[in-house]
């Protein structure tokens, strides 16, 4: 998926799945993937492929995934 907007600018954005499933803020951008990581103190880490990316609203980045989903992109083990 093409984006309107330069990677950069959605680095430190939300990120969120298509039934409001909170994937946490954007860390990295990789060449196939975003890294999100969620929470302060238990983080959470997703490792979501970029052709899942819906769109960009600007300050959201939608993927095409739900909350059930959302686990099998987990990574917790990831460092920064």
């Amino acid at each position: 998926m093409r984006l309107d907007t330069a990677w950069s600018d959605i680095l430190k954005k939300e990120a969120t799945g298509i039934d409001d499933c909170d994937l946490g803020e954007v860390q990295q951008i990789g060449t196939d993937f975003i890294v999100t990581e969620k929470g302060i103190i238990n983080k959470k880490r997703y490792c979501i492929p970029k052709n899942l990316i819906a769109g960009f609203g600007g300050h959201t980045l939608y993927f095409r995934i739900m909350k059930a989903e959302s686990k099998r992109f987990r990574r917790d083990n990831l460092k920064h």
